[in-house]
């Protein structure tokens, strides 16, 4: 049975596709192909805006008309996205049992907030499934975090569910760390409760100085991040920052990792070229201290499984290499999980567990008070 996965990461690059297969009565993704469709460049620049500006401006008329049109667009291009590799592997429709689509978060506030009485946690995804389904002509499932929020969880992270499912028989414990716009972190193995939690900024801040001071999206390979020195004095400031000492389960985005975060932080790198190699070597540091703080204390870790787009960015990485300097790195390729493809696949082993009726999230990663089964489905 072949599913679907689609996700549009914090990131929000374009839209990740992987084709995974089922065996039946079995919940191990086969990954059988991917690939990225990418955002043309204004409808990129629209979404950076709307995320960048919801908590800034109130839902008036004008922003309530964004997100509704948004919802719809997102959904159509969501929908050719499916098609493309629907096409690319010569199937139809009729041969996929479902897609699975996580959508675009525009806003994640995981924590209580008192409105009007009433105390509530937060999350919203755009992409309409309804429009996915008429298009492709396939039941979607979609809408995976409010499930879990509503039984006091954080909605997040999600990816220990998959990490769960290939690991959760190893006799050596594993740690998985996805390096997307926020990293994460798993720990998964034979006999322990997995846990798991949103470290921090991944690309997310990387991002953010390479926009804003290079003018270009991303920083390939690291190359930027080498180039200057790291201010010391603004790496131990911002290494004190409330939320990396608050305790699991915890989760977090792009509403607390934003330019604010930056100019709170990082003001003493008088040159572009410091800032970025300053933050870049943040980021990394963020890592570690995590493990250190979190993980060595309860558990021996020899290898680490990185995945996500932060481990194209060479200098990062060779920076983690260095910190971790007794154990191993390696990608989730060496066990079948295609790093670049492996949140899209994440989602399509959720939206399968969802259409089986299993309950799909692990309370013990998110803070939930029971086990629910995520997601909602939308037939043709």
């Amino acid at each position: 049975m072949y599913v679907i996965g689609l996700n549009s990461g914090t990131s929000f690059d374009g839209i990740d596709v992987a084709l995974v297969q089922f065996y039946k009565g079995k919940s191990i993704p086969i990954f059988v192909d991917g690939l990225i469709y990418k955002y043309p460049t204004k409808i990129k620049k629209q979404i950076r805006d709307l995320i960048t500006n919801t908590k800034d401006i109130q839902f008036n008329t004008l922003r309530q008309k964004e997100i509704a049109q948004f919802n719809f667009l997102l959904g159509e291009i969501f929908a050719k996205a499916a098609i493309k590799i629907i096409k690319k592997n010569k199937l139809s429709s009729k041969d996929i049992l479902l897609i699975a689509s996580h959508g675009q978060t525009i806003y994640h506030h995981p924590e209580i907030e008192n409105i009007s009485g009433h105390k509530i946690k937060s999350t919203l995804q755009i992409g309409e499934s309804s429009v996915i389904a008429q298009r492709t002509g396939i039941k979607i499932i979609s809408n995976f975090r409010e499930a879990d929020i509503a039984v006091n969880g954080q909605g997040a992270p999600l990816m220990p569910y998959l990490d769960y499912i290939i690991f959760n028989k190893s006799k050596d414990i594993k740690a998985t760390l996805n390096i997307g716009g926020i990293s994460n972190i798993t720990i998964v193995g034979n006999g322990i409760t997995p846990i798991a939690f949103d470290i921090g900024p991944g690309n997310a801040l990387i991002d953010l100085i390479t926009r804003q001071y290079f003018n270009i999206d991303y920083d390939k390979d690291g190359r930027l991040g080498s180039k200057g020195q790291i201010c010391l004095e603004d790496l131990q400031t911002a290494l004190k920052d409330p939320y990396f000492h608050k305790k699991p389960p915890k989760s977090t985005g792009k509403e607390y990792f934003n330019v604010n975060f930056i100019e709170k932080y990082f003001l003493r790198s008088k040159t572009k070229e410091n800032k970025i190699t300053t933050i870049t070597y943040f980021t990394a540091k963020v890592i570690q201290q995590a493990f250190k703080d979190f993980i060595f204390s309860k558990y021996k870790i020899n290898e680490i499984i990185i995945s996500g787009g932060g481990i194209k960015n060479k200098t990062l990485v060779n920076h983690l290499t260095n910190l971790f300097p007794n154990i191993s790195l390696t990608t989730s390729d060496k066990y079948g999980l295609p790093a670049k493809y492996k949140e899209a696949m994440l989602f399509a082993l959720l939206g399968y567990t969802c259409y089986l009726k299993i309950p799909n999230n692990l309370p013990s990663c998110t803070g939930a008070t029971k086990k629910v089964i995520l997601g909602k489905i939308t037939n043709v």
